[in-house]
């Protein structure tokens, strides 16, 4: 791997943090079923695109590690795949290609 898809999928993983964050603290002050404004996790590190799913939503997508919510048409970078495509944002994964 490349040192530019490194820091772009280091980007990837800070801001899957940020969610994962996000998500802890909707679980406690958001009702169930409303929508939450995510961060999308595309590989470029300036966008702050808006991915708006319900907490549930976000647990489903990231129980593969390997998963990651983006805006329809963001960056991916070598080595991931659209796996699949919601009303809101796709779903894109490093382990489709390898599989």
């Amino acid at each position: 791997m490349d040192a530019g898809n490194e820091w772009l999928i280091q980007n990837q993983q800070t801001v899957r943090s940020a969610n994962e964050r996000l998500s802890t603290l909707a679980v406690e002050v958001v009702p169930a079923g409303q929508f939450v404004p995510f961060i999308c996790e595309c590989a470029d590190g300036a966008c702050l695109g808006r991915v708006d799913m319900k907490v549930a939503e976000y647990e489903d997508v990231h129980r593969d590690r390997d998963q990651y919510s983006v805006l329809r048409a963001h960056q991916v970078v070598d080595g991931e795949k659209v796996v699949e495509q919601r009303p809101l944002f796709d779903i894109v994964s490093k382990a489709a290609l390898s599989g």
